[in-house]
């Protein structure tokens, strides 16, 4: 883990180099004398980076008990590093360092991770994180359950489709500027090929690219979603990418959430880190008595979070 998180980030231990990195990402925002605050935030972004790469190393060596508060501190480390690329004043008030979500106090009777719910607060980390790097605005109030969040992520497809024989996705071919997918897409979405162009069209605003255009085309049973230009996604919606670059897409239209797959992470690592600290004699039990359906969706889930949340970070970062 450490020899892994180091190389993409060992320029960073450079001070020079950080205040050089901020500089250009403030001259390129035409941000006020670019140069000065990236002198000013350049020790803030490092340490942020390095507390973030601590907790993910202490995370790899954790026991699964306390792995969700190191792996959910260690985010919002690379949150605020994230944050700080486009905004030098961060933080201007007590109000965006607190998490910007809540989760049920009490879990009811018989409670289930996957059919809990997070709320969003109208201030916050998470809200200014998505304000920052996405130029998102999340709705106060909005609610989000666990077994949908999980769904956004790729990696979880194949659990679902052991545990609880439900057919997530379907995975698409990247070929040049396009992906393929089966055109089964469009009976699951109740869609025409023009209809699914607007679908996707209407995620564009997330993938940050000048005039990018969407066209949908059908034959031979396969729905070809062309680009006019070389297309990465980041893990942006409505695509789901999993670590080894391959694309998906949800079978149901109601699956999906308008989330950048890396606040997908931090709703569920705030509730998981919420739950191990608070609930822990539910917590014990679930780890100990291997009861229902949840510890295995949150294992597999917690592997996978390790691996991507560097992967996110890289990529926000454009390292």
């Amino acid at each position: 883990m450490k020899e892994a998180f180091l190389k993409p980030l060992v320029p960073f231990y450079s001070a020079s180099y950080t205040r050089s990195f901020l500089t250009e990402c403030y001259d390129f925002q035409k941000i006020e004398q670019p140069k000065a605050k990236g002198y000013q935030t350049s020790y803030s972004f490092l340490y942020h980076l390095h507390h973030g790469q601590l907790y993910f190393e202490q995370a790899s060596n954790a026991p699964i008990e306390i792995k969700p508060i190191l792996l959910f501190y260690g985010l919002v480390q690379f949150m605020k590093a994230c944050i700080l690329t486009r905004d030098p004043l961060y933080p201007e008030s007590t109000q965006v360092l607190a998490h910007g979500v809540t989760s049920r106090k009490r879990k009811k009777t018989a409670y289930r991770f996957l059919d809990d719910e997070v709320k969003i607060q109208r201030t916050g980390l998470y809200s200014h994180f998505l304000d920052k790097m996405f130029h998102m605005k999340q709705i106060d109030g909005e609610k989000y359950r666990m077994d949908c969040l999980l769904k956004q992520i790729p990696e979880l497809h194949d659990l679902f489709l052991l545990i609880q024989k439900t057919d997530v996705s379907i995975k698409g071919e990247s070929r040049n500027n396009s992906i393929v997918f089966s055109s089964q897409i469009l009976n699951s979405h109740h869609m025409t090929p023009k209809r699914f162009e607007q679908h996707i069209s209407q995620y564009k605003p997330l993938w940050n690219l000048n005039q990018v255009s969407v066209t949908c085309s059908e034959a031979k049973d396969k729905l070809t979603v062309q680009f006019n230009q070389h297309f990465t996604s980041s893990f942006l919606p409505p695509f789901l990418i999993s670590a080894e670059k391959d694309y998906f897409l949800l079978n149901k239209k109601e699956n999906y959430y308008l989330l950048p797959e890396i606040t997908v992470h931090y709703l569920l690592l705030y509730n998981l880190s919420m739950i191990s600290r608070y609930e822990t004699e539910w917590w014990g039990e679930l780890i100990h008595t291997i009861d229902g359906n949840d510890l295995p969706f949150i294992l597999h889930f917690l592997d996978v979070t390790q691996q991507k949340i560097p992967l996110f970070l890289y990529s926000l970062l454009k390292i």
